[in-house]
């Protein structure tokens, strides 16, 4: 990546001293032709460039890194852009989950919070399916479904604690986080589930309610 492109993937100008990177730019913190460059890398020969642009410009509220986004997704084409920094194992569909957030976040705040709802939620879906048998955690979607109550998602949270509460070995965290969420949202569920499997809210460093 030569440093032309590394300075429209990364650079946060001195101004914005409350963004940790790009993806946190306000979106009058960004150039319009710095969005168009980002666009046009789109259209790179080198997946990472694709990739890393169609993040930035999702995260930016931008539909057309959305849609790539999306099609990368569709076509299994996000593996093993991004490491989790702890524990070595493949977490881009972190990243990108993250990004589609972001995404909905940004389209509230210009006034498309339902069409923004309805875009963002059959890759998050694809995302949190995969996450039912990969280490990768889905907890940065949790905050929307539960501040916005959107139902649309419990039905996957259910399936998806329902998957991963028999091997805390690997997911013990994401089951501490979705039991976290869904005795906002449905306790009734969580302790009949726990019953069943014959655990309690301590084993998962959980304090009884």
């Amino acid at each position: 990546m030569n440093k032309e492109i590394y300075v429209l993937l990364h650079d946060v100008p001195t101004h914005a001293d409350y963004a940790c990177d790009a993806t946190d730019l306000d979106l009058e913190d960004i150039p319009e032709d710095r969005i168009e460059k980002v666009i046009n890398l789109l259209n790179s020969s080198d997946e990472n460039t694709v990739f890393e642009a169609a993040k930035l410009l999702t995260h930016w509220g931008q539909s057309s890194g959305f849609d790539v986004l999306v099609n990368l997704l569709n076509e299994n084409k996000l593996d093993g852009y991004i490491d989790h920094r702890l524990h070595g194992y493949d977490d881009t569909l972190q990243h990108v989950l993250r990004a589609f957030v972001s995404y909905w976040a940004t389209q509230a705040d210009l006034g498309f919070s339902e069409q923004a709802r309805s875009k963002i939620f059959p890759p998050i879906q694809k995302i949190i399916e995969k996450s039912n048998t990969q280490p990768f955690d889905i907890a940065g979607v949790f905050w929307v479904i539960e501040k916005y109550k959107y139902s649309e998602y419990i039905p996957l949270i259910k399936n998806h604690l329902t998957q991963i509460i028999d091997h805390p070995k690997l997911h013990f965290w994401k089951i501490h986080d979705a039991i976290d969420l869904m005795l906002k949202l449905d306790p009734e569920f969580v302790h009949n589930l726990l019953n069943e499997k014959g655990k309690t809210l301590e084993d998962f460093k959980i304090s009884s309610l």
